[in-house]
């Protein structure tokens, strides 16, 4: 699903974000990704999204090698990717409905699909009575609660969580990395980054490691190094 192979970024003048490193995240997987500020977390995941590009080795995402995707088939790439963010990043003057549709809208489902389809969503994430509120009317967990289900309403291959819980209190931390969880078993392959490690132990998977632009440690769900 996710292959980076002897990856560097340098940005600027000579800063090391990431620095010769590969890994694998095989498809249906939940992988954190974790690590001090600046160790390289974000830096990777804007590599996933192709957002920027690497200075030096090889990603890989679904089969897809990111190097021979040209401008106009990023666009395309990044349907098959949900991205979930700390700050939420809703649209303030979109219903809950709303907001879930517009990356409906965004891939042109026919609109009987697209109420079938948000509404479904949205019974999942335990939001189909506020369908119709905006999110000043929504708590913290809610709002996070209609940023995944936006993320996963056109079903992607792949979910990228930036932080997802970084704004929440620890019980709806853990109900967002249920939901999350939930997200996985239907076969979604998902990697989160944070810096909770009480939800890391909570949640039993695999951990990487980064610390100054390397992988420092590769823990399996039972807590066993995969590579050091």
């Amino acid at each position: 699903m996710i292959v980076f192979d002897k990856v560097t970024k340098i940005y600027g003048k000579g800063e090391k974000a990431l620095d010769q490193v590969s890994f694998q995240v095989d498809k249906g997987e939940f992988v954190f990704l974790t690590g001090n500020s600046g160790a390289g977390k974000t830096t990777m995941l804007e590599l996933i999204l192709k957002d920027t590009e690497p200075s030096e080795g090889n990603i890989r995402v679904n089969g897809i090698d990111l190097s021979c995707l040209r401008e106009r088939q990023v666009y395309r790439y990044r349907r098959y990717i949900g991205m979930v963010f700390q700050d939420f990043r809703l649209f303030p003057d979109f219903t809950v409905y709303e907001n879930v549709a517009f990356a409906q809208r965004v891939v042109e489902a026919d609109k009987k699909v697209m109420k079938r389809r948000v509404m479904e969503v949205l019974s999942q994430v335990g939001l189909e009575g506020k369908a119709r509120c905006y999110p000043s009317h929504l708590s913290g967990g809610e709002r996070q609660r209609t940023a995944l289900a936006r993320a996963v309403v056109n079903q992607p291959v792949l979910l990228l969580a930036d932080e997802p819980t970084g704004n929440l209190d620890q019980k709806n931390a853990e109900e967002i990395m249920r939901l999350l969880e939930k997200v996985n078993r239907q076969g979604t392959t998902v990697l989160a980054v944070t810096h909770n490690q009480e939800l890391v132990k909570y949640m039993h998977k695999r951990q990487i490691v980064l610390r100054y632009g390397k992988v420092a440690r590769d823990l399996a769900r039972e807590g066993l190094a995969y590579a050091r």
